[in-house]
Order: structure tokens, then C-alpha cells, then sequence
């Protein structure tokens, strides 16, 4: 079934129950309006009957016979019945409906009514000079129950025919408000591979159809962005890794031409394990970045220590013999240790930091870098300063770029892998990263972590 009948139906099914109870309240009330009325009518019989019955010697009966036969009409199945409640009543002269029960509840109540059948009865208790009686008239209100059969038929056509006219406009409605998704639909067929660059059309209204034709073109934005960093990835990437394997494979080469001195192969050696260790870095950088990745699926935070986590980078930082002058301030820090914890991965973090602390170091030669915190409502800032030679006006739009290095740092070794790593990191963590570099007065590297919601 398509979503425009299963609207429709269940449109249809949902108006035609409040259709179907309005109907039955309808006729629960006028079923309830025609009893009350007849037995109104019966009620009117009774005292007649009375009157007749037990006062006809106040009166000419001849006279009264005829006053009744001429004015009052005789009800279908009508049956009076003249019951003394001071004396044992004989059951046998009376019929099955007018039972021992109905009598004294007459007596008790002085008016009683019941329903057997298609027979309405109605008692009233009646106080003579001759003794204490239940007068009780029994008849069938055949044009009552005439009515409520045609109402009975009408609401059941009235129903039926709302039914499938219900159902006609649900799915003409359903038809025009899903028209915008047939040509969303439409427009979605033409997307491929090869014309990403194709959106689909917003409309001006700011109804939930516009509000997913946007998520969709974001989605397009950002699967056309992949696209194109991975293709600009994998051409650097083969390009990065090929020049150590060229110099690798050049250097064996002339190693292998001919006889040299132990000098000439312990040279060879030497540039063979430099571009060797270039290529291990290279690749390792290559793997942070994948997994950074995969973690963006399949990520397990846990609380952590912000300032613990930095002071472990810059501790770490300063055993390797990089000889590393990192100073940390920690005046900017909350006096609850509660507000710097953050939820997140530790050994993603401490890529994304090494990464940004290590381009300061690098940077700066033996120049200090110093490390700032600053604690706001709702995230932590870590401030990164460099006394470096900055990055160019024109390059800082690209520095997040894989493989980008900016012009006055190519006599700096690098891959240009740190800081798209870190920012893809941060990204994941739902952080923000921020340079400031005017050029040759260093760089300030501002990442802003947002705290853990425990």
C-alpha cells in the first residue's frame, strides 16, 4: 500500500469512528427521548384507567365508554391491569410480566417501569376510598419503534457514505500534501555519482517537506565535500608516499651498482632509514586519520580531566627529547574540578592535542609555548601560543585541508597531516578549533570542548 492510500485509510478509519459515535449517541439519545415520551403516555392511560376502573360508580359509565372510545386511541397490544396492594394479590390471574417484584416496587416507589421485549409496562400506585391499588398498563409503541428503524437506517447510510467520501478527499488531500515528495523524488533519481553538484529544490515555505529537502541538500554537501577530499586525499597520499619509496628504491639502487666503501654503504644506510622513518611517520599519521574516521561511527566516550589530559601530552611531550618548552597556566581554571570534565575518547584527544602542541613546538624552535585554560558556560577553551613564524593571511582558509602546508613552512618538516587530523577530532566531539596568525608573530590554536552532560 502506498503512504498516500495508507494516509487516506486511516484518515477515513479514524473520522468515520467519531462519525460512527456521534451516530450511536444520536440514537441512544432519541431512543431514550421515544421511551420517556411513551411511557409518558402510559403514565396519562394509567390515571384514566384509575379514573374508569375505581370511580366509574361517581360517574355515568355509559358516558365515560363513550368519551374514551371516541377521543383516546387504543395503543397496539394494549392491557390494563387493577392489582390491590392491601390484600394478597392472585398471581394466576396475571400475566408473566406483572410479577411480584414490579408490584412492590409500585407500592413502594408508587410508579414503576419495565421493558419486555417490544412491550413497555408502566405501574403507578393509586389511593382509593376502597383500598390501595397498582394500576398497570402495558402496550407497544409501534410508532416508536417505527422511528428508530429509519433512524437506525439512515445513520447506517449516512456512515457508509461518509465512509467512501471520507476516504475520496483523504486521498486527494494525501495526493496534494505528498506532491512536494514526488518531486523531491523526482529530482532525487537525477542525482549520481557523476553530477553531485545537483540540489533539490527548498520551495519559500518553511513547512517539514522544505525542512527535509534542506537536511538533504546538507547531506549532498557533505557527501559531495568526502567525495572530494577523499579523491584530493588519495592523490596526495600516493604522492607523499611515493617520494620516500623513490628515494628508498634510489639509494638501494646505487648502493647495489657496484662495489663502495664502508662509508659510502653506511651513508646509503643512513638516508635509507631517514626515509624510512619519514614513511613510518607518514603512514602512522595516515592511520590516526582513518581511525579518527571509524570513530565517528563507532565512538565510546567516557568522562574525562581536560587539564589532565593536556598535562600528560606535555609530559609525554618532554621525555621524547624534542625538547619541548611548553608552559602551562593554569590560573583560568575552575576551582570544581567537576567543570573541566568533559565526555570524550582519551587517545583521540591526546592525537588532537599532541598534533596542535607538537606544530607549536616545531615552530618555534627553542621559544616557549604556552598553554592557556579558560572556563565558560557550557565548554572548555585550551589556548595554544606559539612564538612561530605564523601562518599567511591567504593560507589560513586551507590549513585544515589534508596535506596543504603553507608556503613559508616547506623548509619545515612535515606532512601536513596534524592539524586535519586534529580538527576532524575535534569535529567529532562536537568542538571547535580556531587559529590566529598574524604572519611572522606566531599562532594562537583555540579549541573549545563542550562539557560532559552526565
Amino acid at each position: 500500500m502506498t503512504l498516500k492510500n495508507k494516509i487516506a485509510a486511516t484518515f477515513a478509519m479514524i473520522t468515520s469512528c467519531i462519525l460512527i459515535g456521534v451516530c450511536c449517541l444520536i440514537y441512544y439519545l432519541f431512543q431514550q427521548y421515544t421511551r420517556n415520551d411513551f411511557f409518558q403516555r402510559l403514565n396519562e392511560r394509567a390515571n384514566i384507567v384509575a379514573s374508569f376502573l375505581l370511580e366509574k360508580d361517581e360517574m355515568n359509565f355509559k358516558v365515560f365508554s363513550e368519551i374514551r372510545k371516541e377521543y383516546l386511541r387504543v395503543l397496539p397490544l394494549e392491557r390494563e391491569f387493577l392489582v390491590r396492594l392491601d390484600e394478597t394479590p392472585r398471581w394466576d390471574t396475571l400475566p408473566a410480566i406483572v410479577d411480584e417484584p414490579f408490584i412492590e416496587a409500585v407500592g413502594r416507589r408508587g410508579k414503576a417501569t419495565r421493558i419486555s421485549g417490544d412491550i413497555s409496562i408502566l405501574g403507578i400506585r393509586y389511593d382509593d376510598n376502597q383500598g390501595i391499588y397498582a394500576i398497570v398498563v402495558s402496550a407497544k409503541d409501534q410508532p416508536g419503534l417505527n422511528k428508530l428503524n429509519r433512524l437506525r437506517m439512515i445513520l447506517v447510510i449516512v456512515v457508509l457514505g461518509s465512509m467512501v467520501l471520507i476516504f475520496a478527499l483523504g486521498r486527494w488531500y494525501a495526493e496534494e500534501m505528498l506532491s512536494p515528495l514526488k518531486v523531491m523524488i523526482r529530482q532525487m533519481h537525477d542525482i549520481d555519482t557523476n553530477n553531485l553538484y545537483l540540489r533539490i529544490s527548498e520551495g519559500e515555505q518553511r513547512d517539514e517537506v522544505s525542512q527535509l529537502a534542506r537536511a538533504f541538500n546538507k547531506l549532498l554537501n557533505r557527501i559531495e565535500t568526502s567525495i572530494e577530499s577523499q579523491n584530493n586525499f588519495i592523490s596526495n597520499a600516493s604522492h607523499e608516499l611515493k617520494t620516500p619509496l623513490t628515494a628508498i628504491l634510489g639509494e638501494l639502487e646505487v648502493g647495489l651498482r657496484g662495489k663502495r666503501s664502508a662509508e659510502d654503504y653506511r651513508q646509503c644506510l643512513l638516508q635509507v632509514e631517514k626515509e624510512a622513518e619519514r614513511l613510518r611517520a607518514l603512514t602512522l599519521r595516515l592511520l590516526h586519520l582513518a581511525q579518527a574516521g571509524v570513530s565517528e561511527t563507532g565512538r565510546s566516550f567516557a568522562p574525562l580531566r581536560i587539564d589532565e589530559l593536556v598535562l600528560e601530552v606535555a609530559e609525554g611531550m618532554g621525555r621524547n627529547g624534542s625538547g619541548a618548552n611548553i608552559l602551562l597556566h593554569f590560573e583560568g581554571l575552575p576551582p570544581d574540578p567537576q567543570e573541566l570534565e568533559i565526555m570524550g575518547n582519551a587517545n583521540l584527544l591526546k592525537i588532537a592535542l599532541s598534533n596542535i602542541l607538537g606544530n607549536a613546538v616545531k615552530f618555534s624552535g627553542k621559544k616557549p609555548v604556552e598553554v592557556l585554560f579558560s572556563n565558560h558556560s557550557g565548554f572548555i577553551e585550551v589556548s595554544v601560543r606559539d612564538q612561530g613564524i605564523g601562518i599567511p593571511e591567504n593560507a589560513l582558509p586551507q590549513v585544515f585541508t589534508p596535506f596543504f602546508r603553507a608556503g613559508n613552512a616547506l623548509d619545515v618538516e612535515g606532512f601536513g597531516v596534524g592539524l586535519p587530523l586534529a580538527k576532524k577530532i575535534i569535529d567529532i566531539h562536537e568542538g571547535q578549533i580556531e587559529l590566529q596568525s598574524p604572519a611572522g608573530r606566531g599562532t594562537t590554536a583555540t579549541v573549545r570542548l563542550p562539557k560532559g552532560d552526565f
